[in-house]
């Protein structure tokens, strides 16, 4: 990308500062139906990609992007429009009102992950809040790529919407500008040097990253619906989700039964693992986790009972189809084992003890939260989705994203009772103290 093209893209935003609620809408709408009619191009590139599984394509990539552009486009009106605010008495006379408007350039980097929905969600939050986009996408999953600048240059002029196809050289080229806000989706490490080249620009940004998000089963949980759960949570996308069940924490009265239905699902779902791990680097290092050479992109899923944190497969993310587990009695043990990590960006629990599920929500902090259920929250374009400290920054899907990528621009206007700026303009008379005197007691 040039710093003309970039300057193109600045102008083209400035315009759509005097959008209409039906211009965006519009622009949304084309996109809706480009997804709609190229559904077979994006199973297709995603095979390619992955050799994922039609179904978990449409679940998991195309399934939420259409429901993501339709309900902005519902409620994209009643988003935009100013919202008024109440004005202390102090300011009497005075009409408050934020206006939600957009911040000018976006740079969305994608992941490899889900290369179609986590570059295609932010777009439609971008472009719901006015922005114009520059949208980076994974080398790791070129068909998709590739397929994401096919769908932007036949939807939308080249100061609209740009995709810029590179590797880190590209990433690296791209912060060099200064874009109005960037949204990243990738691991805690690259998050930092995101944020640090963002720090010197002053640039707002979006971080998505991850986290070993535990998953607690106490004694009370209904074990074959854990599994079940549990076992699809980490199944889906041959478990390379960054809101996958990460270890498990389970109470060692129920401990063997529930890892012996996990593994009856996994040795019985053999023939239906089609997807594969991404790379060979990335299959070395979940090799590392477990030291053997099993061949991760043949077993469904490798569950390791470990004794402490100090095991491999507990020093990163594992974000594969490997399983940690650790037998646990109390809730101090629990304690002992969350608390090495930085806070996830998803926690589960299954349990059907109302106190003891309050009692953990309150006690270990996360960006979500699952009772009895795995992934779905991410689903949810009602709910706001996004990590906290190490696991992120900032949050999106639906109204949270339209918010995430605005501007909340205060508005105060004098109306009435003008004569009260008088009152605040020397000289500082003792009638002047009084009045003050009477406001704050108000």
């Amino acid at each position: 990308m040039t710093q003309n093209s970039f300057e193109e893209l600045k102008k083209k935003a400035q315009q759509f500062r005097l959008d209409t609620p039906q211009d965006r809408i519009a622009r949304l709408q084309k996109l809706l139906n480009w997804v709609k009619t190229h559904e077979e191009e994006i199973l297709k590139a995603l095979e390619a990609d992955f050799n994922k599984p039609r179904f978990e394509t449409t679940i998991s990539e195309i399934f939420p992007v259409i429901t993501e552009i339709k309900y902005a486009i519902k409620n994209l009106k009643k988003w935009m429009r100013p919202q008024c605010v109440p004005t202390p008495m102090a300011l009497i006379g005075h009409k408050s009102t934020i206006r939600r408007e957009n911040k000018g350039v976006v740079l969305v980097i994608a992941p490899w992950n889900y290369p179609f929905n986590l570059a295609i969600v932010p777009l439609v939050s971008a472009l719901a809040a006015g922005n114009t986009v520059v949208i980076k996408p994974s080398e790791l999953t070129p068909h998709t790529s590739m397929l994401i600048h096919r769908m932007a240059e036949s939807i939308f002029s080249l100061d609209e919407v740009r995709v810029e196809l590179g590797a880190k050289e590209k990433t690296e080229e791209l912060l060099q500008y200064r874009f109005d806000h960037v949204f990243f989706t990738g691991s805690t490490t690259v998050g930092r040097i995101i944020a640090k080249a963002c720090a010197d620009k002053l640039i707002p940004t979006t971080l998505e990253l991850g986290g070993k998000s535990p998953t607690i089963i106490d004694e009370t949980a209904n074990l074959d619906e854990a599994a079940d759960k549990i076992f699809w949570g980490k199944y889906l996308n041959r478990a390379q989700t960054c809101v996958a069940p990460d270890y498990l924490l389970v109470h060692e009265s129920v401990a063997d039964t529930l890892v012996q239905k996990i593994r009856t699902l996994s040795a019985g779902f053999d023939k239906e693992n089609k997807g594969r791990i991404i790379s060979p680097r990335h299959q070395e290092r979940l090799q590392n986790m477990l030291n053997s050479p099993v061949d991760l992109n043949r077993q469904t899923l490798e569950l390791v009972e470990i004794k402490n944190t100090s095991h491999p497969a507990m020093q990163d993310e594992v974000f594969g189809p490997v399983l940690p587990y650790l037998k646990y009695k109390n809730i101090d043990e629990i304690d002992a084992v969350i608390g090495a990590y930085e806070k996830p960006l998803s926690f589960y629990i299954f349990s059907n003890n109302k106190t003891r599920v309050n009692q953990i929500l309150n006690k270990f902090p996360s960006g979500g939260v699952g009772i009895n259920s795995v992934l779905v929250q991410f689903g949810n374009h009602n709910l706001p989705f996004g990590g906290v400290g190490h696991s992120g920054s900032g949050e999106y899907h639906g109204y949270h994203g339209f918010l995430e990528m605005s501007h909340a621009r205060a508005v105060i206007e004098s109306r009435y009772f003008s004569f009260m700026r008088k009152i605040l303009m020397p000289p500082y008379s003792p009638y002047k103290y009084k009045i003050l005197d009477l406001i704050k007691n108000l």
